[in-house]
């Protein structure tokens, strides 16, 4: 194997550094286990800091089973990253699959987390996972078979986080949560099911990782690890991230509000007869807009107005007054022929009393000395001037009855002119009626209308302010990403190393001189690299944006650059059109970085990748050390389970 090589074109040579002499974590050791037993081993496979390479049996002739595929190299990754925390091991019809031929199986990882050894022992079986355990242990066979559970699973990977997270600053993501551990993880070993096309695309729906971010947040992630977000960045990041669910909510405030003024205004118009480009008045009136609460005012004041008016010009008080004369009149001629019958009969009661004979009563009377009483009425019986008093007497009569023929005539005449008054009455009350109910239902119509103008007048209001509102958040947010632009400045040089490291293993795959470079802008961090490197094809691309950039950022960490834990694994990262050559240089290159290594023990990273392409000949020795295990699908005892699952 050459000497590294890496950074042989003309660029500052960058060192590991002093005081990182280990991986943050890294895997020693994977024990796969038919039952809780250290003598019951399925697989035990051992690895080293630095490179391990798990790759399948090669063939060399056609014909036969396919060697490299459905051995369990992803089963491996999955089974390593279940030991990290995650809750899966494989898609569901994988762990089922497993738990149908291995019942009682368990999966142990030796770990060493801030230079001290962890054992974790997880069954393979969901519905046991609760039964997972974890001892601070070099001894993994002590650990199993005395059942050591000095501590829950839980508290293992809670070690894992603080060891990986403790040097960075805290960190709210965009939906409101703090950063995990998890988060990294999935960054530090993706699904292949996304088949390396992005370097901020980690997860698959169909590998049953588990939740997991957007592409954005992945980005922020990678920011964050490599120590390019400080807490000056992170603060201004949560107030930025408040300043844009702040502008959606106004944006969507006014758009609902706006619909509602759309739908709203128009009827409304309408019914207020106004032109179709007349437009409500908000906070500040313009040429073309009115308020629809003083329009509906004013018509209602201007339609009670008209209602007054109409009652004053109405001749009902006029025909009332005459009503009531005439009733008056009527009352007066009644009174009159009552007065005169009362008085015929009063004459014709003195008349009688004149005529009737006054001896009469006393007839009959025997009474001696003879009855006085009889004496006078006999002297009244001889009254000379009785019969010329009865004569004046009916005279009167005669005037009275005059008098009453002519009050009972002028009566029926009253009547008349009555009967015609009431008619007028009757007639310019209906009508009034008629014009004051029109009136009144157009205030009634107009009254009903001004919740409706109270509402709409509001919303103007409210829409115009959300309008302004808006326009504030964006400007807010504009001066938000100023900010986070001139706080990322901070961080030009710890860019730039990354962007030289980055270039220089783009460099050694291609072998040409690079411009690639990383970014950071508001979404987080990004790979840039040369489109002349790979102007065509996904699995250049797989080379430039991903794989190189994820060996940049574990090279970078090594050299000091933030705060990667120096743990990285790719299962079968390479496509199948991927040219061979630059495929093997990526080994070369993890080599070349473990090479500026004096002492081994000092070696700060660990890269695991599984492969079913040869790697470069000088690392593929199976004996050798890089190589951790080979897999062969051609027999079962070369399965990592060592079954067909």
């Amino acid at each position: 194997m050459p000497n590294s090589t890496l950074f042989q074109f003309e660029r500052e040579q960058m060192h590991p550094a002093t005081d990182r002499s280990e991986p943050t974590l890294w895997l020693k050791r994977l024990v796969i286990l038919s039952t809780l037993n250290s003598d019951s081993i399925i697989r035990d496979i051992k690895f080293r800091r630095g490179l391990n390479i798990i790759q399948t049996h090669h063939m060399q002739v056609q014909g036969g089973p396919v060697a490299g595929h459905s051995v369990g190299k992803t089963l491996m990754m999955r089974l390593i990253r279940y030991t990290l925390g995650e809750n899966q091991f494989g898609s569901e019809e994988t762990q089922n699959n497993i738990a149908a031929v291995l019942k009682t199986a368990w999966v142990v990882g030796h770990w060493s987390i801030a230079g001290a050894d962890w054992i974790v022992v997880r069954p393979m079986n969901e519905a046991a996972a609760k039964e997972s355990f974890a001892a601070d242990s070099d001894d993994w066979k002590q650990v199993v078979d005395s059942q050591l559970k000095e501590h829950s699973h839980r508290h293992f990977v809670q070690m894992v986080s603080d060891a990986v997270l403790s040097n960075l600053p805290k960190f709210n993501l965009p939906r409101g949560r703090e950063a995990k551990w998890l988060d990294v993880l999935a960054w530090l070993s993706r699904d292949y099911q996304c088949g390396y096309r992005k370097a901020n695309e980690w997860r698959h729906e169909d590998a049953n990782s588990g939740p997991s971010l957007n592409l954005e947040d992945n980005s922020l992630i990678m920011q964050w690890v490599m120590g390019l977000m400080n807490t000056d960045e992170i603060e201004q990041r949560v107030n930025h991230h408040e300043l844009l669910n702040n502008c959606k909510g106004q944006k969507q405030t006014h758009d609902r509000e706006q619909k509602r003024m759309d739908t709203l205004w128009p009827a409304l118009r309408d019914k207020l007869e106004l032109k179709a480009d007349i437009e409500v008045t908000g906070i500040q009136k313009t040429m073309n807009s009115v308020d629809p609460v003083d329009i509906v005012k004013e018509k209602i004041a201007s339609l009670e107005r008209l209602r007054t008016e109409r009652l004053a010009e109405s001749r009902i008080k006029e025909f009332e007054s005459e009503q009531h004369t005439v009733q008056d009149q009527i009352a007066d001629t009644e009174a009159t022929v009552r007065t005169c019958k009362n008085m015929v009969q009063y004459i014709e009661k003195q008349i009688e009393e004149i005529e009737r004979d006054p001896l009469h009563p006393y007839r009959l009377c025997k009474a001696e000395p003879e009855c006085w009483m009889k004496k006078q009425a006999e002297t009244m019986a001889h009254d000379p001037g009785a019969a010329e008093h009865v004569a004046d007497l009916r005279n009167q009569i005669d005037e009275q009855q005059k008098t009453c023929t002519f009050s009972h005539n002028e009566k029926k005449t009253l009547q008349k002119s009555l009967e015609v008054v009431n008619k007028q009455l009757k007639e310019e009350r209906s009508r009034l009626a008629i014009e004051i109910s029109g009136i009144d239902e157009k205030i009634g119509f107009l009254k009903g209308l001004e919740d409706d103008s109270t509402k709409i007048q509001a919303l103007a209001i409210s829409v115009e302010r959300s309008t302004k509102d808006a326009l504030k958040a964006e400007r807010e947010i504009e001066g938000s990403l100023k900010k986070q632009e001139a706080i990322r400045q901070k961080h030009r040089n710890e860019v730039r190393q990354l962007s030289d490291v980055y270039q220089g293993i783009l460099q050694e795959i291609f072998g040409v001189e690079d411009e690639s470079t990383v970014r950071i802008d508001g979404n987080g961090l990004h790979p840039v690299p040369n489109r002349k490197l790979a102007p065509g094809g996904a699995a250049l691309s797989v080379m430039t944006s991903v794989l190189s950039f994820d060996i940049a950022c574990l090279a970078g960490s090594i050299y000091g650059i933030g705060q990667h834990p120096r743990f990285l694994m790719h299962d079968s990262p390479r496509e199948g059109d991927m040219e061979g050559p630059l495929f093997q240089r990526l080994f070369e290159i993890v080599h070349e970085l473990e090479a500026k290594f004096t002492n081994p023990d000092h070696i700060s990273f660990q890269y695991i990748v599984t492969t079913t392409s040869a790697p470069p000949q000088a690392l593929a020795d199976e004996n050798g050390p890089y190589v951790r295990l080979t897999l062969d699908a051609r027999s079962e005892e070369g399965k990592l389970l060592g079954i067909t699952f």
